[in-house]
């Protein structure tokens, strides 16, 4: 997601939908929409991601992925192309998603990661880093903790958090059924900040009762869409 500003289509402006659709119209010689599982913010990267279009041309499947994957540029794979039921809907028939977020802890930086990871100096204490992400396992409302552009139901189960280290690198993973916009980024930015002891646990406990609190919000190149659940 370097080079991109976000999954879905703005004018002037480089995405992965419209990179994509650019590539169906060289090869059905149509206009096609297409249609994403979700949005990604600028920055962020998707090692799985679904999406789906309509045509009147019929295609062999193999043939089509060959062609995307010639046509589209050098940061944008394709990984299978499948006919689906003509009512599949890549945006609401998920059921679930897993996101990692990579922080690189250490002083040095580590050029084969710096675009995909949030460098983070200071050492991070993993054992209070782990307990503070457990306190978002659960229902919660995550208002706070979300860059909201239209009224949406801030309610959601978030059924798994796991940290996995490889010191220097730091893997988190959240499961959820949906995300919101900057959720991710900012459950991990101000639990780092709150393990780092630049927030306090009361300010965490804040948020999640929907009171004013601090936040910070991670850079979006350690964010991953690592899994999509259909």
């Amino acid at each position: 997601g370097t080079n991109f500003f976000g999954w879905q289509v703005q004018p002037n402006l480089r995405t992965v939908q419209g990179e994509i659709e650019k590539a169906l119209k060289t090869i059905f010689k149509e206009d096609i929409r297409v249609i994403g599982c979700c949005r990604t913010d600028s920055g962020v990267h998707a090692i799985d991601y679904i999406a789906n279009f309509k045509t009147e041309r019929d295609f062999e499947e193999e043939k089509l992925l060959n062609a995307l994957n010639g046509i589209l540029p050098e940061d944008i794979g394709v990984c299978e192309v499948r006919k689906v039921d003509e009512n599949f809907n890549a945006r609401f028939s998920v059921k679930g998603k897993v996101y990692l977020y990579k922080i690189w802890n250490a002083k040095y930086r580590n050029p084969f990661l710096h675009r995909f990871s949030w460098q983070v100096k200071k050492e991070i204490d993993i054992h209070f880093l782990e307990e503070i992400l457990k306190k978002f396992e659960g229902t919660h409302n995550f208002e706070k903790f979300a860059k909201l552009e239209e009224e949406k139901n801030t309610v959601i189960n978030v059924e798994k958090v796991e940290i996995k280290t490889e010191l220097p690198l730091i893997e988190i993973r959240i499961r959820a059924s949906h995300f919101l916009r900057f959720m991710v980024r900012r459950i991990v930015g101000t639990s780092v900040k709150t393990a780092l002891g630049f927030f306090s646990l009361e300010n965490l406990e804040n948020l999640l009762n929907r009171k004013e609190g601090k936040i910070f919000t991670a850079p979006s190149k350690g964010l991953h869409l690592e899994r999509v659940i259909l």
